[in-house]
């Protein structure tokens, strides 16, 4: 073996051994932000494999997972920069797959997210499809609205679309129905026609009638007609064209869809389980994923990693709120915890 030239420094062992692929993979559990945020971007493109040979077009996915029982976790306009950012890193795609996972929010930005989705497809099968590995309430079930298609698991779940509203009780944040505060002026309206009706007493009606908020009622009444407006625009725009070419008759079955998913007959309560079966029921374009389907388990791999790295903090005092991402850029916000 030749001798190291004169004057040539020992080798150093710290070089030997950082060099090697290993070093860097110890890091890396160390670092679990970055060690998940890899994993989870290699599902990320799994998924995309699985998807374009289940479609047979270009598939990208884009997440949109939001924090649940948080105060001041829901879809709003801040998001909007956000989701823009996550758009363009698969701009160009024949066909988009939002992963979406959220409480819901402001319905007001529904629309513009959906157009935001769609301006970024390109080709001619373009598609939007919403994935809902777990749970699209509120808004966000207004949001699946506006795809071609919705893709749901066994346990994955949809909501009715009736509006939420902030209220605050003993200091602490509650979501409470608009139709809450609609139903409680009808059904005073109604008790007090009855008792004019039957000549009875009408004082105690109306002094419970005067301690309502009028016109915080008639914004919900409001509130609760762009819901529907909303749902019955996108449907009729995007998921019930292929299977309803007339306009009137794609109209009328969008109407009747955004009616059900606001009856409190059929779903007295906001939080109500939709599954897939039902939803596909109710009139929507539903692909539901059997628990052994080796895209579902991806997706629910995927998910599950997503909830994971919600829970683990960047800073104290601090938590993970939303997190968008897709298979090469992630952004994530924060808010106290």
């Amino acid at each position: 073996m030749a001798a190291a030239p004169p004057g040539t420094p020992p080798p150093d062992p710290n070089t030997k051994y950082q060099g090697t692929p290993i070093y860097t993979s110890v890091l890396n559990e160390l670092n679990i932000n970055t060690d998940q945020l890899q994993k989870r971007q290699k599902l990320i493109k799994d998924i995309e494999e699985a998807l374009t040979a289940r479609y047979g077009s270009s598939n990208r996915v884009i997440t949109y997972v939001l924090r649940f029982s948080h105060a001041r976790t829901f879809m709003q306009t801040a998001d909007i920069p956000n989701l823009e950012t996550i758009l363009s890193s698969v701009s160009g795609a024949e066909q988009i797959n939002l992963l979406l996972h959220s409480p819901g929010g402001d319905g007001t930005i529904v629309e513009k997210m959906v157009d935001m989705c769609r301006a970024h497809l390109s080709g001619q099968n373009r598609k939007l499809r919403v994935i809902v590995p777990n749970i699209a309430k509120s808004a966000a079930t207004v949001l699946a609205l506006g795809a071609d298609q919705i893709l749901m698991g066994y346990c994955s779940e949809l909501g009715p679309i009736d509006p939420q509203v902030p209220i605050a009780v003993s200091g602490m944040t509650q979501w409470v129905s608009a139709f809450a505060f609609v139903e409680a002026r009808d059904k005073l309206m109604d008790q007090i026609t009855a008792a004019i009706k039957k000549k009875e007493p009408t004082v105690g009606l109306l002094q419970q009638l005067a301690g309502l908020n009028i016109p915080f009622t008639d914004e919900m009444e409001n509130q609760i007609g762009f819901a529907k407006k909303t749902a019955v625009t996108l449907l009729g725009k995007y998921m019930l064209n292929p299977s309803f070419p007339g306009a009137k008759t794609r109209a009328k079955k969008a109407n009747e869809i955004a009616q059900k998913l606001l009856s409190k007959q059929l779903f007295p309560v906001h939080g109500q389980y939709i599954d897939g079966a039902t939803a596909r029921q109710l009139g929507l374009e539903v692909e539901v994923l059997d628990k052994d389907d080796s895209l579902w388990k991806l997706i629910w791999g995927y998910y599950i990693r997503c909830e994971v790295q919600m829970n683990v903090a960047f800073q104290a005092g601090f938590i993970k709120t939303k997190l968008f991402e897709s298979g090469t850029q992630c952004l994530v916000t924060q808010d106290t915890a």
